[in-house]
């Protein structure tokens, strides 16, 4: 039997922090702290100790969850789990959770979840008012640019580079899909917010980030890169019962070639797609009467928006809903999320037959790869050529957008997504079985390992060579164990350098674990 005992200051710092908050008048979520963990192994059990505060005296849910892939997931049912768990459980000290476990092949390899909720749902009007019009221009400044895997190679990777620093500054499980044509490498940028209840469950907000030649591409799709790195940096501090992924696609002006690569072999066997909203164009708009034009043949599959258009004058003021029959409770749920929160968004919903093949012009964005597959998706749009005569030309400036229009998309798109999601306030702490033992025993670790500066202060840079295929997690632990950084890796190349910007963290030593499912590498860093 191992066993660690954490320090009881640290708890009472964080009591007294949560206690000092408090008397703002705001609910406060619980918090969660593993005090001692122990295992054995003769009797397939593991016993948690853990302390839960609530500063507002709240009853919570406690659930026990269980990895065994490092932590990219917590869906391991095995078994049997007994103690203070389950509804109802009051604040308080030393609460007990024995898990009885079954047939897990490897007990070190586990990482255990204790998650508490109080029952309170954050606010989502909140979350709304947070899209940040300036923010999103200044975005724009950096994404609106010539970006082509031919004619502009740098301007491509610079966008690209930049989608993956921010998910990876947010914390996110981050990694890259290779996706392959005319003879270039220009990854899908993947990035995961793990739910918390049920985990399998995930939403999908995408745009992607190529454009054509010759044209900085500000609202195809510029627009939609920055709306989803917006919707992200919102969404990160919150937690969801389901999980949600953003996406940023390659190739898709090539003919959807990174939605089709990632709805062929990107979904992991594990997820459970309920919708994908699919930014495509969302920053043109104008109020001038015939501003707004139509598909040939558009008033036989959709009287109804075109006598609204119609009586609009034709103006292009309003966003389009673009979903399949299949897709029509994801139509409800983006038109109820505007209405609630967003009212002064006008938008026209469109549910078109099958999978679109009868509307061509309906499937010309990643959204039709989806729906080819079965599964729900939105396109949301402004109508491409049919409003921007600017599109597809050196005209596609930042300068012909309207701020506001694409502001308030943002808002009903991140309305839509936490909607959804479930939003949930709640505690946590995970704790790694493997910091119990003081070796083990796995084969030898495929990758060359470079790890510097160490000592480290603001960001750690890790190089990996020769470890094709091999889909990496990286851990930063204290000593007793607590994680306090965490990503995915998906090394594409024979030689990767990745640059992870540090959290705020006490000088001392931290353990960085790499782990590949069947063996790992660990290197003692310092922080100054």
């Amino acid at each position: 039997m191992n066993k660690v005992a954490l320090p009881s200051l640290l708890i009472g710092l964080i009591l007294n922090l949560v206690a000092i908050t408090h008397t703002s008048g705001q609910n406060m979520p619980p918090v969660v702290t593993i005090t001692n963990v122990s295992v054995d192994e003769s009797a397939k059990t593991v016993t948690i100790i853990y302390d839960l505060a609530d500063p507002d005296g709240d009853l919570c849910a406690v659930t026990l969850g269980v990895s065994m892939d490092g932590g990219e997931t917590f869906l391991v049912e095995d078994g049997i789990i007994n103690g203070e768990v389950g509804v109802d459980i009051s604040p308080g000290q030393q609460k007990e959770i024995i898990w009885n476990w079954n047939t897990i092949p490897d007990i070190w390899q586990v990482r255990v979840r204790v998650l508490a909720e109080d029952g309170v749902i954050p606010d989502i009007q909140a979350m709304v008012d947070q899209v940040d019009s300036a923010r999103l221009l200044s975005l724009l400044h950096t994404i609106a640019i010539p970006r082509h895997h031919n004619a502009h190679a740098a301007g491509l990777n610079a966008v690209k580079d930049t989608i993956l620093s921010t998910f990876n500054t947010l914390g996110f499980q981050t990694s890259q899909q290779p996706v392959f044509f005319q003879g270039a490498n220009i990854p899908n940028i993947l990035a995961r917010q793990p739910g918390l209840n049920d985990e399998a469950a995930t939403l999908i907000i995408d745009g992607h980030y190529d454009g054509v030649a010759g044209t900085p591409g500000a609202d195809d799709n510029a627009t939609a890169v920055v709306a989803m790195l917006e919707i992200a940096r919102i969404l990160a501090p919150y937690h969801f019962r389901k999980s949600l992924r953003y996406i940023g696609f390659s190739f898709e002006e090539l003919g959807l070639i990174g939605s089709q690569a990632y709805v062929n072999n990107g979904i992991r066997p594990w997820e459970n797609l309920e919708g994908t909203l699919n930014l495509e164009m969302i920053g043109y708009y104008s109020e001038e009467p015939n501003s707004q034009e139509l598909p040939a043949g558009f008033e036989l599959l959709f009287p109804n928006a075109v006598q609204t258009i119609q009586n609009n004058q034709y103006k292009g003021d309003f966003i389009t809903v673009v979903g399949n029959q299949n897709s029509q409770p994801l139509i409800n749920a983006y038109l109820q999320a505007s209405d609630l929160y967003v009212p002064e968004l006008k938008y026209i919903p469109l549910a078109v037959p099958g999978n679109g093949q009868i509307a061509p012009d309906l499937r010309r964005s990643d959204h039709s790869r989806f729906w080819d597959a079965g599964y729900k998706a939105l396109m949301l749009t402004d109508g491409s050529e049919f409003r921007n005569k600017n599109y597809h030309t050196p005209a596609d400036t930042i300068g012909s957008l309207n701020m506001t229009f694409l502001a308030r998309v943002t808002q009903a798109t991140l309305a839509t997504a936490a909607m959804l999601a479930e939003p949930i306030q709640a505690g946590l702490e995970v704790f790694d079985l493997s910091t119990l033992v003081s070796t083990h025993h796995h084969l030898s670790f495929p990758c060359e390992v470079q790890v510097h500066p160490n000592p480290a202060r603001d960001e750690l840079r890790i190089q990996l060579g020769q470890c094709f295929d091999e889909r990496l997690s990286l851990r930063l632990f204290t000593l007793d164990g607590r994680e306090v950084l965490f990503r995915l890796l998906n090394p594409a190349s024979e030689i990767e350098l990745y640059t992870f910007p540090l959290p705020a963290l006490p000088s001392g030593s931290y353990l960085l674990v790499l782990d590949e499912g069947h063996s790992s590498y660990t290197q003692l860093i310092s922080i100054e």
